[in-house]
């Protein structure tokens, strides 16, 4: 019976040593940027990326040729990122669906003016034209603005072209203008 009793209460300092240790903390996500060449310039704070830019992010991944960044001197988030010569965005939607972004150039730009926050990434270039494809329309501008704050893209020479899934009747992929019909 004092075995049983010893055996309890060992097994419950265990438990209670278990409950004690604070549990791993979550690595933070990582952006991993790879390209043929690279330098910083610590006068300056722009890194530079070259030849077969690569940009793996947890939400997004880019393909360039040429990739500048600008980071703050105090450090932080960049606020402004060029990225030039056959862009190639994949970026997930709310909904986890890509939306496939090909252009000549991006231009990302952050800042906080007046506690208001500006987001944007400008697009232009393009065969025939700046354009973002996903499973529901295609949007061609010359340039193109998508606002990442609103999540709403805009543009001169604005087209979209809705896509219907075959024999879609009114499934979620039908166009929004079927009561033309």
């Amino acid at each position: 019976m004092k075995f049983f009793i010893i055996l309890a209460l060992a097994g419950s300092c265990v438990c209670l040593r278990a409950q004690t240790n604070t549990p791993p903390t979550a690595q933070p996500p990582e952006t991993v940027i790879t390209s043929d060449s690279g330098r910083f310039n610590g006068i300056t704070h722009q890194m530079f990326y070259t030849g077969h830019v690569v940009v793996i992010d947890p939400k997004a991944k880019l393909w360039c040729e040429a990739l500048t960044v600008d980071l703050p001197a105090s450090g932080g988030r960049p606020t402004n990122i060029v990225a030039i010569t056959n862009v190639v965005i994949d970026t997930l939607d709310d909904k986890g669906q890509t939306n496939h972004i090909t252009a000549d150039k991006a231009v990302y730009t952050f800042s906080v003016v007046n506690s208001v926050t500006n987001e944007t990434i400008t697009f232009t270039g393009g065969q025939p034209s700046p354009k973002v494809e996903n499973p529901q329309f295609t949007i061609y501008g010359e340039p193109l603005v998508l606002d990442l704050v609103t999540k709403q893209y805009g543009g001169s020479n604005y087209r979209m072209i809705f896509k219907q899934a075959p024999n879609s009747g009114n499934g979620t992929n039908a166009s929004p203008f079927n009561f033309l019909k």
